[in-house]
């Protein structure tokens, strides 16, 4: 479901706002957090920094015609079943690759 616009305090922290129109609920996007990939020495491949992002365009709340503009999109993020995946590994802390993954989205 799209949270009306502007986003409330109760809304804070449980929707990614993506336009002054348009947001979308954090509980729609799955997070989850891996190891990241190549070099950066001896503690980056120990520890689970890097973050996959999916959000599965059909079964989100996004309007019926705004999933069919995304989904025809020429967009490698998007897989043949409409699920948009993300990785995100550039930084070295878990938090600021999640922001930047829901930033991507």
């Amino acid at each position: 479901m799209m949270s009306a616009w502007p986003p409330t305090a109760a809304d804070a922290g449980t929707v990614l706002v993506i336009n002054e129109r348009l947001s979308i609920p954090l509980s729609e996007i799955e997070l989850s957090a891996t190891r990241a990939q190549g070099n950066g020495g001896q503690h980056v491949n120990k520890t689970s920094t890097a973050i996959h992002l999916r959000f599965d365009i059909r079964a989100s709340s996004l309007a019926d015609e705004l999933k069919e503009r995304v989904l025809l999109r020429a967009d490698q993020r998007i897989t043949r079943d409409g699920v948009v995946v993300i990785k995100a590994q550039q930084h070295r802390s878990q938090e600021a690759n999640r922001e930047a993954a829901l930033a991507r989205l």
